[in-house]
């Protein structure tokens, strides 16, 4: 499945043709109208899926999903996520550094 990881976007989101595709319930939303994504483009919340399983290489980690409309199927891994789980950007090399317990990942970006 192709998740991106955008410091331009608050929250974690999901296109609504994946999560369909996935089978995976999906709720009203919290309130959350729109979201912004990286370069300012902002897209429309339809729903929200609160605890879904994120598997990052080999990190099992968990979060929310904002699920947007559409039908391109991707995963967007915001702000959200990265500061929940400390991920360190180094710009330098282009990689993020995620640890979750003993295990950790290195993502090239």
């Amino acid at each position: 499945m192709p998740t991106l990881i955008d410091i331009g976007a608050s929250v974690c989101v999901i296109s609504e043709d994946l999560a369909k595709k996935l089978r995976l319930r999906i709720e009203p939303n919290d309130g959350t109208k729109i979201v912004s994504l990286r370069g300012g483009s902002k897209v429309k919340v339809i729903g929200l899926i609160p605890n879904v399983p994120i598997a990052v290489q080999n990190l099992c980690t968990s979060g929310p999903l904002y699920v947007m409309g559409g039908t391109e199927s991707v995963v967007i891994l915001g702000t959200d996520w990265m500061d929940h789980y400390q991920a360190d950007i180094r710009r330098s090399d282009n990689v993020m550094e995620v640890q979750v317990n003993d295990k950790k990942a290195r993502i090239g970006l």
